[in-house]
């Protein structure tokens, strides 16, 4: 993903052109990322996430654990 802008700590400038004359000379600049729009998991997902626990653990009380893991793993497969 491409920056959509760039920020020098320096002096508080934020700009659009990563060689703007208005950061700092040799400053050091950060990229800015655009924010992500929410997407949730589907039906379809959230039960793969649910068989994706093993079943001696299913009647454990740390099978919240796990199932929250394999969300965490489905979410990380979309960055």
């Amino acid at each position: 993903m491409k920056p959509t802008a760039w920020y020098d700590p320096s002096n508080g400038v934020v700009s659009t052109d990563q060689d703007s004359p208005l950061f700092t000379p040799l400053g050091q600049v950060w990229p800015l990322y655009p924010k992500h729009e929410w997407v949730g998991l589907t039906d379809e997902q959230i039960f793969a996430c649910e068989n994706s626990v093993p079943d001696e653990i299913v009647s454990d009380r740390d099978w919240c654990i796990y199932f929250a893991r394999a969300i965490e793993a489905k979410l990380k497969e979309g960055m």
